[in-house]
């Protein structure tokens, strides 16, 4: 990742200790798992390559809340690159659109996690 997309942060993000899967919301197809949040955007880390400025539907799966209390929100692929640790891929997104209530989860989670 450059340094100006790391100027650009206003929040810190923070490393999960738990595991976050990540669905495509129209399909529920699973993309990958947050690897670091924080309330306007996550690193992703997928299987397959996303491109940059590419905006999805996304469902992330929080642990310990039920079904209905996962998140949903839209997310722009501002960067992907090989991940440094494993044979994924990460890729940077930033929260274009959320709700309000799903705002809250999120900082309870980023919070709690």
């Amino acid at each position: 990742m450059t340094e100006t997309l790391q100027e650009k942060r206003r929040h810190v993000r923070k490393r999960l200790t738990v595991t976050a899967n990540v669905f495509q919301t129209q399909d529920q197809q699973s993309i990958g798992r947050v690897f670091d949040i924080s309330q306007e955007g996550f690193m992703l880390l997928t299987p397959a390559r996303v491109q940059p400025s590419e905006v999805l539907d996304l469902t992330i799966e929080i642990p310990e809340l039920d079904s209905s209390r996962n998140i949903e929100l839209s997310a722009e692929c501002m960067w992907c690159q090989p991940s440094s640790f494993s044979k994924e891929f990460g890729a940077g997104f930033h929260i274009k659109n959320i709700s309000d209530q799903d705002q809250v989860a999120l900082n309870y989670f980023i919070r709690d996690f």
